[in-house]
């Protein structure tokens, strides 16, 4: 067994993703994880004075863009692979606080009005993975390590199955640039 071999059978081990399976599994649960962050970023948005903190609003919501903008790609993955994104399952709408999907249990997500308490909930949701930290498919301390572990899973099975074999998917069912198309992500 080569060494590249042996690196990509690790990164499957590591990470829970050594088939397609695993992958539409991972990719259903990194629209859960995009999901989850859309309520607390709405909350805080949503309690501020447009016309007395709009400064406040406009980062605000163009964090709240960039999260559906996550979730779509997510899906547009999850179709890539012939998989199916399902956004209205009972368990993504849990009341409040609640931990966030698949993550080690301290990540808690909860709906708080604008200010510090907010702010400290939103920079641990952005926090990224220090150089070093493992790809995490479950448990995941960051945001960032479960992305790595996406991303591991996703070149491991294009190395050992062939791309031809794992996107499968229907491109009519990939979603296209909309109403965000030239935005960047900005609140207009």
């Amino acid at each position: 067994m080569s060494q590249d071999q042996t690196d990509t059978l690790d990164t499957a081990s590591a990470t829970g993703i050594a088939t397609l399976d695993d992958l539409r599994r991972h990719l259903q649960w990194v629209i859960e994880v995009e999901h989850s962050t859309l309520p607390p970023y709405l909350t805080a948005l949503y309690s501020l004075d447009a016309e007395r903190n709009a400064d406040a609003v406009q980062h605000i919501s163009g964090v709240f863009v960039e999260e559906m903008i996550h979730l779509a790609l997510a899906a547009n993955l999850l179709n890539a692979v012939g998989g199916r994104p399902v956004l209205d399952a009972p368990h993504m709408l849990p009341p409040h606080p609640r931990t966030m999907p698949h993550a080690d249990p301290s990540i808690e997500l909860s709906l708080l009005p604008f200010g510090q308490e907010a702010l400290r909930l939103f920079l641990r949701l952005e926090q990224p993975a220090h150089p070093g930290d493992p790809a995490e498919g479950d448990h995941y301390e960051t945001i960032g390590q479960f992305y790595d572990a996406i991303e591991g899973g996703l070149r491991h099975l294009c190395a050992e199955l062939g791309e031809d074999q794992v996107f499968l998917g229907d491109p009519a069912r990939q979603v296209a640039g909309g109403p965000f198309v030239h935005t960047a992500g900005h609140h207009p």
